[in-house]
């Protein structure tokens, strides 16, 4: 039955209350009248049920993720730092240790290994050129990182036999390198990494080579030079049109191609015009991540859609991994570009392979995140006589603060149930200069983060995996 009809003669309930606010001629009424009528209106509709959309694609068939950083260079101080924590392998492996997880949980850790590993033709180590003990390498592998760069403005340190030195214990080791050959065809071509089902390609080069050169004879070891233009020092190497045909070459031999480049200016914290132009060409020609350093600061982060429509993206600069640089700094007593080069991410993203039904199959990228990352280094304790051990190693900023703020909590508490006790201290002489040590490192984290962010933006970040706490 129906309120809007007539029933046995008679209006309907609805029908009736309508006919009667109708009738009154008083303004107040009138508007009432409006609103009610309004309301009985609605309620007199049925909802109408909307149909369910069902988007059966694409399905995820499988992925495979990496995890990258940047360089990392065995300063002396960064030598001592690992004799410190242990030696040979386990001191090396110990400055990774805060940090090492992240590669671990990933498929494939990645990072710039800005030094050769060449005892048997070494020259010494020294500011600008650089040696590593095999330990360096050892510790990497132990640490998750599965392949490294190894292409970039100091390869050539300890010479062309520490050059092909140091491939060989690369070898040795068990870690993939890209961007250099036993020839210099061989440079070009990617290295494979595969997982699940997927390859994943990588092609390394540098810009830069410390005035440097390859061997005459391309039969021999070489690494993958794209100079800038003009800028070369009159050693041969790539031009861009060469490198983007390597790209588009590499790109079809695996499902997803990661391009890794030695670029841009030291301590710029933007990049440089022409390397942005053919980071875009060399996403339109098929890869999909590229993976910069060189600069040892933070460049920004960026997104970029192809021509062709797929979704990429740009670490125009990691920054420094492990290094002995800014090591002076103090935050709020100097600007904060001088604690720079400490700042670090490490980057995230996977390959991930799609079922779009007919539509077929395809790999994208897929994840992509930042973690926002630390150099710590305490020289100036160690200048000011307060501590005879040194340390040096990257910590994860977004995981740190959360054990800061803990501590500092508890001390609270602490201050807080002494208050109750007359004859108590809020806290002991100790506790009050942990409580202002405590609070002065969250704090530089905590500056440095913003800085961190406001270069790379903020878009990518996330959430740094859990770890089991320490007994």
């Amino acid at each position: 039955m129906n309120d809007w009809t007539i029933q046995g003669g008679k209006l309907g309930l609805r029908a009736r209350l309508i006919a009667f606010l109708c009738k009154s001629q008083r303004p107040v009424i009138d508007l009432l009248a409006v609103g009610a009528i309004g309301a009985i209106l609605l309620a007199g509709f049925r909802s109408i049920p909307v149909a369910a959309v069902v988007v059966p694609y694409p399905h995820d068939l499988g992925q495979v993720s990496f995890a990258v950083a940047g360089d990392v260079i065995p300063h002396q101080a960064v030598r001592e730092a690992a004799a410190a924590g242990g030696a040979d392998e386990p001191g090396w492996q110990a400055l990774f240790s805060d940090v090492s997880d992240v590669f671990q949980k990933a498929d494939f850790g990645f990072v710039n290994m800005e030094t050769p590993v060449a005892p048997a033709h070494s020259k010494g180590s020294k500011p600008f050129m650089f040696d590593a003990p095999l330990a360096l390498p050892q510790a990497l592998k132990a640490s998750g990182v599965k392949i490294v760069s190894f292409a970039n403005n100091h390869v050539m340190d300890q010479g062309w036999e520490g050059f092909a030195e140091t491939r060989d214990h690369l070898r040795e080791v068990g870690l993939l390198f890209a961007g250099s050959g036993d020839t210099a065809q061989q440079g070009w071509q990617p290295v494979i990494t595969e997982a699940n089902g997927i390859k994943v390609g990588w092609l390394g080069m540098t810009r830069w080579l410390n005035g440097n050169r390859n061997p005459d004879k391309d039969d021999q070891p070489h690494v993958n030079f794209f100079p800038y233009p003009g800028e070369a020092g009159g050693a041969p190497g790539m031009d861009e049109a060469g490198v983007i045909e390597a790209v588009k070459a590499a790109r079809a031999q695996c499902d997803l191609l990661v391009v890794s480049v030695h670029w841009g200016i030291e301590y710029a914290t933007a990049p440089r015009p022409e390397d942005i132009e053919v980071a875009h060409k060399m996403l339109d020609a098929g890869a999909s991540v590229i993976v910069g350093h060189h600069p040892h600061v933070l460049q920004p982060v960026e997104t970029y859609k192809t021509e062709d429509g797929r979704n990429t993206v740009i670490f125009y600069s990691l920054g420094n991994f492990l290094s002995n640089q800014s090591r002076t700094y103090v935050d709020r007593l100097m600007p904060g570009k001088d604690g720079d080069p400490r700042d670090s991410m490490i980057g995230l993203f996977s390959a991930v392979r799609k079922d779009y039904g007919p539509g077929g199959v395809s790999v994208e990228l897929g994840h992509v995140g930042i973690l926002p990352a630390w150099g710590e280094n305490n020289r100036n304790e160690l200048a000011s006589g307060r501590t005879k051990t040194p340390v040096i190693h990257p910590v994860l900023i977004d995981r740190e603060m959360p054990r800061l703020q803990a501590r500092l909590d508890e001390l609270n508490k602490i201050a807080v149930a002494n208050k109750a006790d007359a004859s108590a201290l809020a806290l002991t002489a100790d506790e009050k200069k942990e409580f202002i040590a405590v609070t002065n490192q969250l704090k530089v984290l905590d500056d440095r983060r913003q800085q961190i962010l406001a270069r790379t933006g903020d878009e990518y970040v996330v959430d740094p995996p859990k770890v089991a706490s320490k007994p």
